[in-house]
């Protein structure tokens, strides 16, 4: 396992199991045996772990270690929580590590999110960066001392993925398309909205945008008088008129949501 470059964590207990579950988000995968000691007297070790697994991972590869007739012995809902069985006394540990290594693998290149993964791909070919930004990948903060120093703290992989998108392999942020465009369809689907759009310079950006699509000049708009100035630059920008709802306070003197008689329509009329 290890010459496959996977990093093999050991327990002997299910109250071991349960701690590693709890803190090590980064498992690709598993491999648990059924007579594994329990924490309590209450049935095998090995039913508490994989129903710990179920709980904290979605689709992680999981093989059962099984010796004997044990199998027929299983309830049904194990086949369902497995990916396969492991038979020590049968397979040699090559191809048993084989199948695990492959597991995690394609375990771990699926779970990435498109753009994400996207960016892998690209970090890992090793390309050039002759476009912006003008660092080059970081090879331009090595040419003076406070730049290697700046280089050094952030480190190379941050420098090389620091991209634009003149980087055709992962899409356009204009035309929707590529891992970019993957990405927003994903984000939407995840989110349950009907369309999701990535952009760049925050929550501020978002709102300026959703300012100049829903309102021009001279039209009326509702708008919250404790929100954020990028609503107000917005607003600005369009030409809107603003009626300004005001929301609720509490004893802190922290602003709350809007009261429903706000939003009434003689509430907004006045």
């Amino acid at each position: 396992m290890r010459e496959s470059g996977l990093r093999v964590r050991w327990v002997v207990s299910a109250t071991d199991a349960e701690a590693v579950l709890r803190t090590e988000a980064g498992v690709a995968a598993a491999v648990v045996a059924w007579d594994l000691p329990a924490a309590t007297g209450d049935g095998p070790g090995g039913a508490a772990v994989l129903r710990g697994i179920g709980r904290r991972f979605h689709n992680l590869p999981v093989f059962l270690v099984m010796a004997g007739e044990g199998l027929r012995e299983l309830p049904l809902w194990v086949s369902q929580s497995v990916v396969g069985y492991v038979w020590p006394l049968e397979d040699t540990p090559a191809f048993i590590a084989g199948r695990i290594a492959t597991a995690a693998r394609t375990y771990r290149d699926n779970l990435l999110p498109p753009f994400f993964k996207a960016l892998r791909r690209f970090d890992d070919a090793h390309e050039y960066s002759w476009h912006t930004p003008a660092h080059s990948g970081g090879v331009a903060f090595l040419k003076s001392p406070v730049g290697r120093a700046f280089h050094d703290y952030f480190g190379e992989r941050l420098l090389r993925s620091d991209l634009s998108i003149s980087v055709e392999e992962l899409g356009s942020l204009f035309e929707h398309t590529g891992p970019i465009g993957e990405a927003e369809r994903n984000a939407a689907r995840v989110f349950g909205s009907d369309r999701t759009y990535f952009v760049l310079h925050g929550d501020s950006t978002c709102n300026r945008l959703v300012g100049h699509f829903s309102v021009t000049g001279d039209e009326i708009a509702l708008v919250d008088r404790n929100c954020h100035k990028s609503v107000l630059h917005g607003l600005v920008v369009s030409g809107a008129r603003p009626v300004y709802l005001v929301p609720t306070r509490n004893g802190y003197g922290l602003a709350g949501p809007l009261p429903p008689a706000e939003i009434a329509p003689e509430s907004v009329a006045a």
